[in-house]
């Protein structure tokens, strides 16, 4: 007897059905996937604000370890935050801040930005830097104003509450805001994350 080698049937591949089903499964996956990808990213927008805060928080405790007071002013804290931020971080109104009575005299009135109270004062939206920052659109592609910072903002001489906020997911229905106050308490004021 003759051995025929069946050299057609040994070659393996495959067929267009089969790939078919593969490239089907990986769009099933890709799809379920792409939603979650945008969750996770605002999640890790959300350290900004709290490094920010963490900053202002540190030099509002410097400056009261000099003045038995607190400021809202960046210029009178020595808060200079820089590179391109997507939270508006500060206070929504000055407060009652250190004066004389606190031993504080700044040697000139503070104007322009070293008398800004918030990074939207302190920095631009434009494409050029100020100051060495700049604030970016939020994910809605929109400018942000003070509105995002959250409500509870206060500053006296004995206490305050700073605030973060920016619109960080464009689903989301508005900003995530943050606070955080003289005890170094964070809190998510409003999650802006669906």
């Amino acid at each position: 007897m003759r051995y025929v080698s069946n050299k057609n049937r040994s070659q393996a591949g495959f067929s267009l059905v089969e790939l078919m089903v593969v490239v089907a499964i990986i769009g099933i996956l890709a799809s379920l996937a792409i939603p979650s990808i945008g969750k996770y990213m605002a999640k890790a927008r959300q350290s900004e604000a709290k490094t920010q805060l963490a900053s202002l928080y540190t030099a509002e405790k410097a400056f009261y370890a000099e003045y038995t007071a607190y400021h809202s002013a960046f210029g009178a804290l020595g808060y200079s935050p820089e590179g391109k931020l997507r939270y508006v971080v500060g206070f929504a109104a000055a407060g009652t801040p250190a004066d004389a009575s606190n031993g504080y005299n700044p040697a000139a009135a503070l104007a322009g930005a070293q008398a800004a109270i918030d990074t939207l004062g302190y920095c631009t939206t434009a494409v050029t830097m100020t100051n060495g920052c700049m604030i970016l659109q939020g994910a809605n592609g929109v400018n942000p104003t003070t509105a995002v910072l959250p409500g509870t903002t206060t500053l006296s001489k004995t206490a305050f509450t700073a605030g973060a906020g920016a619109v960080i997911q464009s689903q989301a229905a508005g900003a995530d805001q943050w606070s955080v106050n003289q005890n170094k308490n964070f809190v998510n004021e409003k999650n802006g994350i669906l």
